[in-house]
């Protein structure tokens, strides 16, 4: 080999050495990329599997066999609410009562004369709310919704839904003198029956509500809402009757009259 060849082949080693480099450099950022991508394609499963894993809502307790107690013709706010806090204790520990209802379904067929009792065909609504940490997911809460029918006091149905942020807790009404039967009978001397005697077609549903005080302007009382079916996104009689002493503290209305047009 002669002096000019070695020489251009010392010339040629540092190139060589260079390209060397820059192709095992080049291979090591790709594994890089790689990398990485798997990686992210690991974390978006994983989460995937969370999100799919973690339920939309607490689970929900079997129904229960036993029903609520009957007071006169069919259950009532006061005697099936043991029953709907057993479940409310069964789903969630902490669950208080938000609110509820009780459906009175009254005859199309009005007597002549003073109410004195109130039917027991209808539905009870309860509505719970407890804390709730779902795996995976920040604190929030849940409601439990119940359905007891009043006829028969048996529990039918009942649903569970999460919620992002927990609403303000406060306790429920406490039990007063005057209960939920008493509060609709006070209704009905105070103007209900007379509003479903008018047009009984379309006046035969109320709901009464407990309201606890300082909820509202007034104190703790009864919320009896009278429907007309013509209008039912409005109230079509609203009486609010003191939990304490049975006193009608407000009405108020919004129904046309029985000889409009539906």
């Amino acid at each position: 080999m002669s002096d000019s060849d070695h020489a251009s082949e010392q010339l040629a080693t540092p190139a060589e050495a260079v390209t060397a480099s820059g192709s095992r450099w080049w291979r090591t950022r790709r594994g890089l990329i790689i990398a990485l991508l798997v990686s992210q394609l690991l974390l978006a499963a994983i989460a995937l599997a969370v999100w799919v894993w973690t339920p939309d809502a607490p689970p929900l307790p079997f129904l229960p066999a036993s029903t609520a107690r009957l007071a006169g013709d069919g259950a009532t706010y006061e005697s099936a609410l043991p029953l709907a806090q057993a479940q409310a204790d069964a789903w969630l520990p902490g669950a208080i009562l938000l609110n509820a209802s009780m459906q009175v379904d009254w005859p199309w067929d009005v007597p002549p004369g003073e109410t004195t009792g109130i039917p027991g065909t209808g539905w009870l609504t309860y509505a719970f709310i407890a804390p709730w940490d779902p795996p995976g997911r920040p604190p929030g809460a849940a409601s439990l919704g119940v359905v007891i029918e009043r006829l028969s006091g048996v529990m039918m149905s009942q649903d569970s839904i999460g919620w992002e942020e927990a609403p303000e807790f406060r306790e429920p009404p406490p039990p007063a003198p005057i209960d939920s039967t008493a509060a609709t009978l006070r209704a009905e001397a105070e103007g209900g029956t007379t509003f479903r005697r008018d047009c009984p077609n379309y006046r035969h549903l109320s709901r009464t509500f407990p309201l606890a005080a300082g909820r509202t302007e007034w104190p703790q009382h009864w919320v009896i809402i009278y429907e007309d079916s013509r209008v039912p996104d409005q109230h079509g009689l609203l009486l609010r009757i003191d939990a304490t002493t049975g006193e009608l503290l407000d009405r108020s209305g919004e129904a046309p009259a029985c000889d409009e047009a539906p």
